[in-house]
């Protein structure tokens, strides 16, 4: 009995130590150049804001603010990149056993003056080697995903979006080798984005 409890321990464990590294990757590699943000105020009223659902992909929210601390943070960066922000949401999701994969997911929205160069500075933060232009579906924009490794040796995909109204990151962290995943990715987005009012 005390050794089934030990081995549920020990996996919890395994489980969120991969996730505590990735919490950290945003903030290990230092701060991007900020945003230039030529629009002081939104000039119209958004048609769409972003939200933060209770599960993403089908994985509940993670309730460790060490793990939500990383998308929080970019979140804050991603905030100037739209002028006066009309929402804002940065969040993990999974994590919960050990064959779980976790994904983090931040974003603003507001008025974006240049989707190109936002998609571009949101993605900086991440350890992602060579970066390609992807669908961005039905949404529009443009969309941007890379792959590579956290500080621990997980696997990473960080796919990125910018539009005139929102920018966003949502990065997909497994023990395992990835795919591509941007159909996940367009999906995620498509539960994070909705029409404003």
């Amino acid at each position: 009995m005390a050794t089934t409890a030990r081995t549920r321990t020990t996996r919890a464990v395994a489980s969120t130590a991969p996730l505590l590294a990735v919490a950290g990757l945003v903030l290990v590699t230092g701060c991007t150049s900020p945003a230039p943000a030529p629009h002081a105020e939104a000039s119209t009223s958004p048609s769409r804001k972003l939200y933060t659902p209770e599960t993403l992909l089908g994985m509940p929210k993670s309730m460790s603010r060490e793990l939500t601390g990383a998308p929080r943070s970019q979140m804050e960066k991603l905030k100037r990149e739209v002028g006066v922000a009309t929402s804002a949401v940065g969040w993990a999701y999974g994590g919960e056993t050990p064959e779980a994969d976790a994904v983090f997911m931040s974003g603003a929205s507001g008025t974006v003056a240049d989707p190109g160069g936002a998609v571009e500075r949101a993605l900086q933060p991440y350890r992602i080697t060579t970066v390609n232009t992807v669908d961005a579906g039905q949404l529009g924009g443009e969309a941007r995903c890379g792959q590579g490794r956290t500080e621990d040796g997980s696997y990473l995909t960080a796919c990125g979006w910018a539009d005139k109204e929102t920018v966003g990151v949502v990065a997909f962290v497994s023990s395992q080798p990835q795919g591509d995943r941007t159909a996940d990715f367009l999906t995620a987005r498509g539960q994070l984005e909705r029409a404003a009012g």
